[in-house]
Order: structure tokens, then sequence, then C-alpha cells
């Protein structure tokens, strides 16, 4: 049957359901979680610079405080005596220096409450011996042996050194010293021999200054 133009059914409207699901599709679709960090990641830039620094932090002060030790020693005992210096060796030291210095290196055994506290041999031109002892009263004393006992020498030992006496010891002539050394007073003793010049000096009496040379004399006659 002919269906007039005027009366065509209506077409059907298109669904909206298919877009609706998709939205809601979107909605339900959870976001990407952060993945947890590895424990096997390789280190970045950034950490291996600062572990880096660490480490050189921790090593600078481990060195500071090796050092204050060093110098300061441990705890604050003010009234703490000084290690012995078990290292020092002063008869060996004289025969190595015997070799070199062009005279009799003076080496005597020091007496009781003498302690012999540095060595040191000097070469060159005017080769010299010098050895360090504290004195039974606790003083500095030095005794120093070149091939002579010459001006330069007093000089630089003893500045204004003026005699006080003269005297024999053992058959060598010596004399008795005095002048400043450092801005304080000083008291010495020069003797030369042979093919030896001793001078002893220190901020003591005569007793103790010619007691080390004594001692000084023997040694280099023997």
């Amino acid at each position: 049957m002919h269906v007039p133009d005027d009366q065509t059914p209506d077409a059907p409207e298109p669904s909206e359901a298919p877009a609706n699901s998709a939205a809601g599709d979107a909605a339900e679709t959870p976001e990407p979680r952060p993945q947890p960090k590895s424990a096997y990641e390789l280190p970045s830039k950034k950490n291996t610079v600062l572990r880096n620094m660490l480490w050189a932090l921790a090593l600078t002060m481990a060195v500071v405080v090796v050092i204050a030790i060093a110098f300061f020693g441990v705890g604050s005992d003010a009234g703490r005596e000084p290690l012995a210096n078990s290292e020092l060796d002063v008869s060996a030291s004289a025969e190595r220096a015997q070799d070199v210095s062009g005279f009799p290196v003076a080496a005597p055994e020091p007496l009781e409450g003498w302690t012999e506290q540095s060595a040191r041999f000097t070469g060159g031109e005017s080769p010299q011996w010098t050895v360090e002892y504290t004195s039974p009263s606790d003083h500095l004393v030095t005794l120093t042996e070149e091939a002579e006992v010459s001006a330069p020498l007093l000089s630089s030992v003893l500045p204004g050194a003026t005699t006080q006496d003269e005297l024999v010891i053992d058959g060598v002539e010596c004399q008795v010293l005095s002048g400043d050394a450092d801005g304080a007073s000083e008291l010495a003793m020069s003797c030369q021999g042979d093919s030896f010049g001793l001078l002893v000096h220190g901020a003591t009496d005569r007793e103790e200054i010619q007691t080390l040379m004594e001692q000084a004399l023997v040694d280099v006659q023997e």
C-alpha cells in the first residue's frame, strides 16, 4: 500500500548510550601509581657528589683530631711530664759524625742528673757537632764542637762574650766567658785542643758548665 509522503514514519533518534559508557569507563580508569625505587637503582650524579662531600668532611675531621692529639696530647693535664726521647742515641750519632767531621767528636756519657735532649751534626766548610742536655738544676746546657772555637762561633752562640777567667783542664787551655744569648745572660766555657774546639754554655752556674766540659775533654782525648 502506498504511504503518503507526509505520513512517512519518524526515524528513531540516535542513542546516546555509547557516549555515556565511554565517559564512565574513562572516569573509572585508575591513575598510574609511582613505582617504588629499586634497591639496585644506579646512583645519580647528585647522590654521588653528596656522598663524596660527606667522605671528604669525615676524613678532614679525622686528620684534625690526629694532629690535635699529636700536638696537645689527650686530656688537659697541665702537669704532664714530657716523655723521654727513647729514639735518641748520641753515641751512634757521634760515630756517624766522626767519619766526616775532621775532629774527634765528643759524646760523653751523661752523669747522674744529666739528660741528653738532642744531638745534631752540621756539615759544610765549618762542620759543627752540637749536643743539648738538661742539667741537674733543670737548665738547658749546650755542648758545641768545631775544629776551633772561632770568633764567628762565639758571636753566633754567645754574642758580646767577655772573658771572666782562664784555667787549664787536663792539659787543655780553657776560658770562662759570659754573655747574652736570646736576651738572657749565660755562662760559657771554651777549650781549644790541638784538633778540636769545645764550647759549653747555658743559663746555669759555673759548676755545671765545668762538669760537662770536663766530661767532654775526657771523651775526646781517650
